[in-house]
C-alpha cells in the first residue's frame, strides 16, 4: 500500500467509525459496518457494507447511504454510484 493509499484508508476508517457510532445510537437494528477498496480503482471500487439484525426499510437504507456519502464527501471522497457502493446485509 502506498503512503497516499494508507492516508486515504485512515481517513475512510475514521469517517466510517463516526458513522458507525451515529448509526448505533439512532438505529436499534444496526450492528456494524466495514469497507473494502482497491486503490488502483479508487473511489469507484470503494464499497461499504452495513450489517443489521434485520433488513432495514428503504427509508433507513437511504438515510444511511446519504449519511455515509455526505461524511465521505466532507473528506473529498466522492462515491460514484452510492446505491451500488453502500451495501446492506443481515447477520444474526
Amino acid at each position: 500500500m502506498r503512503k497516499t493509499d494508507k492516508k486515504r484508508d485512515n481517513t475512510i476508517v475514521s469517517v466510517l467509525t463516526q458513522v458507525c457510532h451515529l448509526a448505533q445510537e439512532q438505529d436499534q437494528g444496526f450492528q456494524w459496518l466495514t469497507h473494502k477498496v482497491n486503490y488502483q480503482d479508487f473511489p469507484g471500487s470503494l464499497t461499504v457494507t452495513c450489517v443489521y439484525d434485520v433488513m432495514p426499510s428503504d427509508d433507513v437504507k437511504k438515510q444511511m447511504c446519504d449519511l455515509i456519502q455526505s461524511r465521505l464527501q466532507q473528506q473529498a471522497i466522492l462515491l460514484r454510484t452510492p446505491a451500488r457502493q453502500v451495501l446492506f446485509k443481515v447477520e444474526k
